[in-house]
């Protein structure tokens, strides 16, 4: 167990440096797999001590039951959970939309970050093939970030050539909740359609908020994700999830 713990510690801490470099200190939940490390890290050491694996046969059977038990639901939950995250990452849009929303994400100064170009690259390709559809983007102004995210995404679909009069800004969203509620109120009750664009691992909790917050017809529009980042994301995804369920906003 031991050797098993240690090589998970150099997968964790391998992936968490990989995220530093490539995306910066701040990178988002890139401090879990650090933690990971020192988790797994430490269980090596343990396993290796002979004293501490006699202790662990030596516990009673009240103690192993309720631990074993916890830890499978815990594995059970896990695997639930990203079973609807991986399902949604395959959805298929409807044509002709009254509306596309994009979610907002990470701006650096003035520059869309790649997983929001991702999202506005596939929403200028479907507002190409479907002309009629408008579209909605949200996203506030938050640190390191010199203008609200959708004036930046409003700037890159005119640059890709959507017309400026299909595009409707919301500029005070913070978080995906947020995003979806004040783009509920600039659509209108009168809205029949809605796709939501963001990158994969995110459909699913974006569609269920949607939903919660009043759209009738929704569905998942999927942006690609960046690759090496994805375990990242969807690991971190597993937690926003249950703490939207908890919170009643799904």
């Amino acid at each position: 167990m031991n050797i098993l713990f240690g090589v998970l510690a150099l997968i964790s801490l391998g992936y968490y440096v990989t995220i530093i470099v490539y995306t910066g200190i701040k990178a988002s939940f890139s401090v879990f797999w650090l933690l990971l490390f020192v988790f797994f890290a430490g269980m090596s050491v343990l396993f290796s001590l002979r004293r501490f694996r006699l202790f662990l046969k030596g516990l009673p059977m009240w103690v192993k039951i309720p631990v074993r038990t916890t830890l499978v639901l815990g594995f059970f939950l896990f695997f639930l959970v990203e079973s609807f995250i991986v399902f949604h990452m395959f959805e298929k849009p409807e044509a002709d939309l009254d509306y596309l929303v994009v979610l907002g994400a990470q701006v650096r100064g003035s520059t869309v970050s790649n997983s929001l170009r991702c999202r506005l690259d596939t929403a200028v390709e479907y507002l190409e093939e479907n002309p009629d559809t408008k579209v909605i983007v949200t996203g506030g102004m938050g640190p390191g970030e010199e203008m609200p995210e959708a004036v930046a995404m409003r700037n890159y679909l005119v640059r890709h050539g959507i017309e400026r009069e299909r595009i409707t800004m919301e500029r005070y969203a913070t978080n995906t909740k947020e995003n979806l509620a004040y783009s509920k109120a600039l659509a209108g009750n009168g809205t029949r359609s809605v796709g939501v664009v963001t990158n994969s691992f995110h459909v699913f909790r974006s569609v269920r908020l949607a939903e919660k917050e009043g759209f009738e017809d929704v569905t998942g529009i999927v942006a690609p994700s960046v690759g090496w980042l994805l375990p990242n994301m969807m690991v971190r995804e597993f937690f926003a999830v249950l703490k939207d369920k908890f919170m009643g906003n799904i």
